[in-house]
């Protein structure tokens, strides 16, 4: 993908985006023309389709011409149809009089992957309106990085560079990316911080001598910021990242593996390998497996999009679900030929990839396969991540992007 992308919005921007007032020009669209319908003149736009676009990114504005050539005032501009979440209009030309002409400007906004369909319905007082067929299709891609800094790309992902050639002090054992298409971050065992893309530095351990290595990272969402967690819990938090808490002076029954951040980054959640749960700032906590007897242990987590849910993953690939984060399937079940080292969810919640330490990658719910790395001979994988952030209508919960969450504990299938 070649078009400029933004980063993803707090959920302050998120809210106000839904009753668009402005948004940045990310790529052009095509226009595609058709006949056109009663109450719309012949200089409208009669249809609008937006390329393929990742899921949590904007596209547009774009204007689509607008002639009132019936006999009563339009009021103004809403949207319908199938996907309507998935669009956002704004104008500044209403009321508009028959006879006169304004430009709408609609983006598409995709809230899960796939095709995604609405209309852009002006409101004349009329029951049956005449509309403009908006389309678009939503995406998304992810990255697979070794311990010895190889990432591989998959899907809508772009590649800008890795650590293969690079002389690590130790090795790589955590990745995030920036959620807008631009870049990503690796992390190794001493804490040290590799850049790519448009990821920013923003500070690093590699120079601080730690009671315990680096086993895990996260990002806030505006990617302006991160958080280190060592096996001990202690954490570490970088750029616009605030430190909560951590478990460093705690006595642990099982070392940490990994860790999750809420959507609005004022808290997280640290998991050890039984499955305990460590919550911190606005981070809630939902239930852990720590009482419960594994076959094997946990090797990492995800949360969903609106922050009132989390998925354990243990290294069998069985799925473990907490608040409204849905089970969409596990690997429990299945002979592997490598174990399980790691899970990413979709930007909207209704979907994850588990990874294998050769690369292969397992998807459930609608995770997409883009590929993988296992056919390639690379070995020691150990960490995905996604490209896109959470969608904004996961952030918001609404129910068009959440219509598959269970707002139960679920237990492990397989």
């Amino acid at each position: 993908m070649t078009s400029p992308k933004t980063r993803p919005f707090s959920l302050a921007a998120a809210a106000s985006l839904l009753t668009l007032v402005a948004l940045p020009i990310l790529g052009g669209v095509a226009a595609a023309g058709a006949s056109t319908p009663s109450g719309v003149g012949a200089h409208a736009t009669t249809a609008l389709s937006f390329p393929p676009t990742t899921v949590g990114d904007i596209l547009g504005p774009e204007d689509v011409t607008i002639t009132n050539s019936g006999t009563t005032t339009i009021s103004g501009f809403t949207i319908g149809g199938t996907d309507p979440d998935d669009f956002v209009e704004s104008d500044s030309c209403t009321p508009l009089a028959a006879g006169q002409s304004c430009d709408v400007q609609v983006s598409f906004v995709p809230g899960e992957i796939g095709p995604r369909q609405a209309t852009l319905l002006p409101l004349d007082g009329t029951t049956t309106p005449a509309g403009v067929a908006l389309s678009g299709t939503g995406t998304e891609g992810y990255y697979e990085t070794t311990t010895q800094g190889a990432v591989s790309a998959h899907g809508d992902a772009q590649a800008f560079g890795d650590a293969s050639t690079t002389h690590l002090t130790q090795p790589i054992v955590a990745s995030a990316a920036t959620g807008d298409d631009g870049g990503y971050w690796l992390a190794a065992a001493d804490g040290g911080i590799f850049t790519y893309g448009d990821a920013g530095f923003f500070g690093s351990t590699g120079a601080i001598h730690l009671n315990k290595p680096i086993v895990g990272m996260a990002s806030t969402l505006d990617a302006n910021g991160y958080w280190l967690v060592a096996s001990d819990g202690g954490i570490f938090s970088f750029g616009d990242a605030g430190f909560f808490g951590s478990t460093g002076a705690i006595h642990l029954n099982q070392p940490i593996v990994g860790m999750a951040a809420t959507p609005d980054g004022e808290g997280y959640w640290l998991v050890a390998s039984d499955g305990g749960i460590f919550s911190f700032g606005d981070a809630p906590f939902l239930g852990s497996t720590g009482g419960i007897h594994l076959n094997k242990p946990i090797v990492g987590m995800a949360a969903t999009p609106d922050g009132e849910g989390y998925w354990l993953v243990a290294s069998d690939g069985g799925i473990f679900t907490f608040g409204d984060a849905p089970f969409l399937g596990s690997t429990g079940a299945i002979s592997l030929n490598k174990p399980i080292v790691g899970m990413a969810a979709t930007p909207d919640g209704e979907g994850y990839w588990l990874m294998a330490s050769d690369g292969g990658i397992f998807t459930f719910g609608d995770a997409p396969f883009d590929g993988s790395s296992a056919s390639a001979g690379a070995s020691n994988f150990v960490s995905i991540a996604g490209d896109g952030p959470p969608s904004i209508q996961a952030l918001l919960d609404l129910p068009g992007a959440r219509h598959g969450s269970s707002a139960t504990q679920q237990a492990r299938r397989g």
